[in-house]
């Protein structure tokens, strides 16, 4: 059913409303029953860090906290130094809670990506009830107390705000976005891509490394070292928890191959093979002049990024949550492709069973044939609409 515009002014649809208020009760109902489950590494890693943090002061006091090990930056430590000194509810709870907060952000980005395109309050709304109730979405907030829906969050925002040709809005929020997780460089090259189209300019890009140094702030007032916090990312990149298998339960290539065996050498053969393969789908994008609409852009988006999870080394199951979310974002675009979004989050789901019931229907390598037709068809897709070919 249509939006119904005056001006100015919206009227809501009654019948978009109802199913609105019905999808929120069933997405909170949803996340509520799975509130005390607890995943491995929340005994192993985040109820430590904030005991650390509460150690210390909480709140920005907190923040100089000397840590064994630890590898998030510090807008997320800042979050959790606060949620370390909060009276309310238990370190479990409030950690779910952030992160489902960011699970509504993200519909609510949804939402406002598919009726900016449609024009249609219901189609809208079942696109933010699509994201809200995505099995991936709730399993890393409301099962694992993961926080990888944040940057998530903040990369839909940004990739709204360049849909709406707004370029220095939608570099703040991926700068936000940036300052939380490094994984949200997989997309960086789409926005490369944008400025080959002259959708964003250079000086846009600075909001990024901007967006991190605001980020640093709490951090520095409790007083961290500077350069400790600029290279935190140097620091992750290094791998040094992460070097004991090619695939953390993602099913991508080395799956096909074995995920223990020549750790060293396929590792940095496959950070040379990510790079190549990057460079030749920007090549083939900026080669030629064709429409730069918005299901070619999420197509794009799409690509690049399972490019980046299924040659890059050391993925963990989580790092695939942006192809979700835009694997979501695109079915509201070209309907008949409901079989992107599906085997998409299956693939994606793999790899949160093995993690969270360490249990599986299907070999990882089932899933990695899967994951890989729909790299393909993406592919073809993309290059039949440079090319300005039929599909």
């Amino acid at each position: 059913m249509q939006a119904k515009e005056t001006g100015k002014k919206l009227h809501i649809d009654p019948e978009a409303l109802l199913l609105f208020l019905l999808i929120t009760a069933v997405g909170c109902y949803v996340r509520f029953v799975m509130r005390n489950i607890v995943a491995g590494d929340y005994k192993m890693f985040f109820e430590p860090w904030v005991a650390t943090l509460r150690q210390a002061g909480g709140g920005i006091k907190g923040l100089a906290a000397e840590f064994e090990y630890v590898d998030y930056t510090t807008p997320y430590l800042t979050i959790l130094s606060f949620i370390s000194i909060c009276p309310f509810l238990n370190t479990l709870l409030l950690m779910k809670m952030v992160s489902i907060a960011f699970d509504f952000s993200a519909a609510f980005a949804v939402m406002a990506i598919v009726y900016d395109r449609t024009r249609s309050q219901k189609s809208a709304v079942l696109g933010y009830g699509a994201l809200l109730l995505c099995p991936t979405v709730i399993a890393n907030s409301a099962m694992w107390a993961q926080c990888d829906i944040i940057f998530t969050s903040f990369v839909l925002w940004s990739l709204f705000f360049m849909l709406r040709k707004k370029p220095a809005i939608s570099m703040v929020f991926y700068g936000i976005a940036f300052a939380f997780k490094l994984q949200t460089f997989f997309l960086l090259p789409l926005y490369v891509i944008f400025w080959m189209k002259g959708r964003v300019k250079l000086k846009h890009f600075l909001f990024v490394p901007l967006m991190y140094l605001v980020g640093m702030i709490p951090a520095l007032i409790a007083g961290r070292d500077f350069w400790e916090l600029l290279t935190v990312y140097f620091f992750q990149a290094g791998g040094l928890m992460d070097i004991y298998a090619l695939s953390h339960k993602f099913p991508n290539i080395y799956q096909l191959f074995g995920t223990d065996a020549f750790l060293i050498e396929y590792a940095d053969a496959g950070i040379y093979v990510t790079l190549a393969a990057l460079m030749a789908e920007l090549y083939l994008f900026a080669r030629k002049q064709y429409a730069f609409h918005e299901a070619l852009i999420l197509r794009m988006g799409m690509l690049l990024t399972m490019t980046v999870v299924f040659f890059l080394p050391h993925m963990h199951e989580r790092y695939a949550i942006l192809v979700d979310v835009l694997a979501v974002v695109y079915y509201f675009f070209e309907k008949d492709k409901l079989y992107v979004p599906v085997l998409t989050v299956l693939c994606s789901f793999a790899g949160y069973t093995v993690y969270l019931a360490q249990n599986n229907i299907l070999p990882m390598a089932v899933y990695t044939l899967i994951f890989l037709y729909l790299m393909l068809d993406h592919g073809r897709y993309v290059a039949c609409m440079v090319r300005g070919e039929k599909r």
